[in-house]
């Protein structure tokens, strides 16, 4: 079974499981240290969110970017109960950008928009086109 990293927060974790469960297993981490030990394991894809280990995504990514080896394709999504202004998004997404990171999920935005289901629909839609499964 293929190995996806999950580091976010319960909410994160919580939705890829519901989307991604029964095909992937599903490795977790709560901390910048932990994600890197699970990435060092060998995983193939890495979904992180905004507020990973208290809002550290970005050093996190830093990091990852900077380990030895083939590093694993990135998506970043927030799962934050709120809306999230124009502005703030734009500058995940262009630092998001610069570290290498090209797909950004707002999952608060999906389930608002689309409805939890379809949310997890394009969570999963995503995570299976980086894996190469779509």
């Amino acid at each position: 079974m293929r190995r996806v990293l999950v580091a976010g927060t319960q909410d994160v974790i919580d939705a890829a499981r519901a989307a991604l469960g029964r095909e992937l297993e599903l490795a977790t981490a709560y901390s910048v240290t932990e994600a890197l030990r699970q990435v060092e394991g060998g995983v193939e894809l890495v979904l992180c969110n905004v507020r990973f280990d208290d809002s550290r995504m970005f050093d996190f990514l830093g990091a990852l970017n900077a380990m030895s080896g083939p590093c694993p394709p990135v998506i970043c999504c927030r799962a934050a109960r709120g809306p999230m202004s124009a502005g703030a998004r734009r500058g995940i997404e262009l630092a998001l950008e610069a570290l290498g990171v090209v797909q950004f999920l707002d999952m608060y935005e999906l389930e608002t928009r689309d409805g939890p289901v379809a949310a997890h629909a394009a969570l999963r839609e995503a995570v299976m086109a980086r894996l190469g499964k779509g």
